[in-house]
């Protein structure tokens, strides 16, 4: 997993301490974006860099020189008052002669240097309708340090005027706000420049994380001497709609769980060979909650003692609280609705879904110091919350979006709980495995089932 940085002030400062001064940043950041140009780009293509006032200006004057020669580069200047640092390179740039430009349209790239990481304000109509101008061109784009109308907790101002970039450069290190899910339209593919020195020399601690693909640990079997019952036993409550269970069930058998039961009172038909059914929690260990419930009520002081993942309705029940209270090893896993919910059955915050998506690493990290369980956050980008760490997997993409896909994932982290893995490593591999389970699926995106995502984890 990589660190991430919400301020990324503090680390600039660290290079300078080491002896890297602004210029020789500004050069090396400049460098990482030319890399990517050379490697997209063919000589001669036509880029225009559009600069602000500040340093991110100055990093795409610093680029245009560079490029300068081997492409045809213009710049366009939004505003005359520079400050210092790009004053310094334009001057640099006007004796190599580059030339400046108002004219908008006819180019094969485009890069933006409007305002990087800084911005903290409301664009300007200018700006606004530069950025809309370039969005509509059918060009290749990359955006400095952050794609312009994004804020650094990953916010957006208004969607119509972002620059929609196809790769991120971040400087040096990655920002958080990459990562909030608002944000995913419009950062693209990102990559790091590297500032003069390695990121393990200025990164220092942080409480957000960002998972990689080789960070799955699947519970693969590498003894022989083995049964079922050394693999745990999953009980799957069965609630209203008895589907929902069903495909945490045999998402959870998928992925290992020695044993998988659907808990009912009432006699379910028609359910897959592989799957059991239980009258009662009495002997459970290990359960999922949640899915398919509906209205139906259960007794959640007989989950007080055991190893639970907590999913949909009842995220809407009042008592959840308390067995949040009373029980330290649950993982709660709630979209943004079922989320908002909880914040205000928890009093911590009365906010609506549209508030908790502009602010989920704010939320997710009050909840999870709030409460010992796991929180994960479903969304675009799926959070991992505990004990004020976050952990974010942006790995899986649209095709998750369909009904079915949550209940998948609830038996997944069922499945990695019942073979000994903490709840927080449970979490981090359920949503890992959620999202993995998509390298193999060729069809179009629109036709993903739960099935599919079954099927898929099976092949990681």
């Amino acid at each position: 997993m990589q660190k991430l940085f919400l301020d990324t002030a503090n680390l600039d400062l660290e290079c300078v301490n080491l002896g890297i001064n602004q210029e020789i940043l500004m050069e090396n950041a400049a460098s990482g974006v030319e890399n990517i140009i050379r490697e997209k780009l063919e000589k001669n293509s036509k880029i225009l860099v559009v600069c602000g006032t500040g340093n991110n200006a100055a990093d795409g004057l610093c680029l245009a020189r560079r490029i300068s020669g081997d492409y045809d580069v213009s710049i366009l200047l939004v505003s005359e008052n520079l400050n210092k640092m790009a004053k310094f390179q334009l001057e640099i740039l006007e004796k190599v002669g580059v030339k400046k430009t108002t004219e908008i349209y006819g180019f094969d790239c485009y890069v933006d240097a409007i305002f990087g990481s800084g911005l903290n304000r409301d664009l300007d109509d200018k700006v606004k309708d530069i950025i809309f101008k370039i969005n509509s061109i059918p060009a290749f784009k990359i955006a400095i340090d952050i794609p312009t109308g994004i804020n650094k907790f990953g916010q957006v101002i208004d969607k119509q005027t972002v620059f929609k970039s196809d790769i991120t450069v971040a400087m040096g290190t990655l920002k958080l706000g990459f990562y909030l899910d608002v944000a995913k339209d419009f950062v693209g593919e990102v990559r790091v420049a590297n500032l003069g020195v390695s990121r393990i020399k200025f990164e220092k601690t942080t409480n957000y994380f960002l998972l990689e693909n080789n960070d799955i640990k699947l519970p693969l079997r590498d003894k022989f001497n083995v049964n079922k019952g050394d693999f745990g036993h999953l009980y799957v409550i069965s609630g209203d709609m008895e589907g929902a269970g069903i495909l945490a069930a045999l998402a959870a058998n998928a992925l290992g769980a020695g044993l998988v039961s659907l808990v009912s009172d009432k006699r379910l038909f028609n359910l897959p060979y592989q799957l059991m059914q239980k009258s009662s929690l009495k002997n459970a260990k290990f359960v999922v909650a949640g899915p398919g419930l509906g209205e139906k009520n259960i007794n959640l002081d007989e989950l007080t003692n055991k190893i639970c993942v907590i999913d949909a309705d009842l995220c809407y029940k009042k008592n959840i609280i308390n067995l949040l209270k009373n029980n330290p090893n649950l993982v709660i896993t709630p979209h943004p609705k079922e989320f908002s919910s909880l914040l205000r059955l928890a009093n911590i915050a009365d906010v609506s879904v549209s508030e908790i998506q502009d602010n989920r690493f704010k939320f997710a990290k009050i909840w999870s110091e709030k409460f010992d369980s796991v929180l994960v956050l479903k969304g675009a980008n799926t959070i991992i919350a505990k004990n004020g760490y976050l952990y974010i997997c942006d790995l899986g993409n649209q095709a998750l979006a369909k009904g079915g896909s949550g209940d998948v994932l609830a038996g997944f982290i069922g499945a990695f709980l019942t073979q000994n893995y903490s709840i927080l490593d449970a979490s981090i591999n359920g949503v890992l495995a959620h999202a993995l389970s998509l390298n193999n699926f060729s069809k179009n995106s629109y036709s993903l089932t739960p099935l599919d995502i079954i099927e898929g984890v099976k092949c990681l």
